[in-house]
């Protein structure tokens, strides 16, 4: 009975220990929640602006045939990148099995008809692509939680420079957008070639004349670096902040399972102690019925 009583001393302290760990991650989950999503907030602006004037480009300059908008696929076996955004670390629920899932039926869709390359931002993400025997770029090897407007733009330009070199015909992103701190969406956007319908580009509206220096066709390349940075930096953050937001989630449930466990192991304890007063106490009765 001793030994009982101590084993659940025991259990309700380890419990207790755990439930420390599992509120501080919760606590600094909440706090880089609420910084990242004001960087983001800060810096959406700027690309806001980006994507309005490649609109204003596409419409009012850019008039033949171009790349960045027709592929440069010829004839052949397809080839296809995939920018795979996840997470550095575990504990955060499901966040990294639903957008390993995604990653895994985008590779079921393509892998018939193209060869497909995967440029991961992740540690997690990586690993699984490599032990799984996937082709991943060599050159990417990034963290999700290294996010930063310089990462984004260099990252932009390996996928650009890859696609004007025909290293890949089309690239696409699969990330995880923040819907809410307890809902994120994997989502797979296609980055290139570029859909002008995705800037609600209408022809018969291009009438307005605007004069682009040296040419449109070079400023649209300098232009889309910059873009498609934007797009990268914003994946790589609602990505980040979805993690952190989805780590939230599981730390906040786990903390409220410990502290169940922990009334539980109480209850049971109170139990076992009443169990040896009880025994004690019938002892005592039956020692002194003895002397009677």
């Amino acid at each position: 009975m001793a030994n009982k009583t101590r084993w659940i001393k025991s259990r309700i302290r380890s419990v207790n220990e755990t439930k420390k760990i599992t509120r501080a991650m919760y606590l600094i989950s909440a706090s880089k929640v609420k910084r990242l999503r004001d960087r983001l907030d800060s810096t959406r602006p700027y690309f806001e602006k980006v994507n309005e004037f490649m609109k204003d480009l596409i419409l009012h300059g850019v008039k033949t045939p171009h790349i960045l908008f027709d592929g440069s696929y010829k004839e052949g076996k397809k080839k296809i990148g995939v920018i795979l955004i996840s997470g550095d670390k575990g504990l955060c629920g499901g966040y990294n099995a639903n957008v390993l899932r995604s990653t895994t039926s985008l590779y079921g869709n393509f892998a018939k008809e193209a060869d497909v390359t995967f440029f991961p931002i992740g540690t997690v993400g990586r690993n699984f692509l490599v032990r799984h025997g996937y082709q991943v770029d060599e050159g990417f090897n990034y963290q999700t939680q290294s996010v930063s407007i310089k990462l984004a733009r260099l990252i932009s330009q390996k996928i650009v420079r890859k696609y004007y070199t025909g290293e890949v015909h089309e690239v696409y992103i699969i990330y995880t957008k923040l819907v809410s701190t307890i809902k994120q969406e994997v989502t797979i956007k296609k980055l290139l070639p570029l859909d002008k319908t995705e800037f609600g580009i209408e022809e018969s509206k291009s009438d307005e004349m605007i004069i682009y220096e040296p040419d449109p066709v070079s400023v649209l390349d300098i232009v889309i670096y910059e873009y498609i940075k934007g797009i990268i930096f914003g994946a790589m953050m609602d990505s980040y902040v979805s993690e952190l937001a989805a780590r939230m989630t599981a730390m906040d449930n786990a903390t409220k399972s410990a502290d169940e466990m922990i009334q539980k192991l109480i209850l049971k304890l109170n139990r076992e102690r009443q169990a040896v007063i009880t025994q004690e106490i019938s002892e005592i009765i039956s020692g002194a019925a003895a002397l009677k």
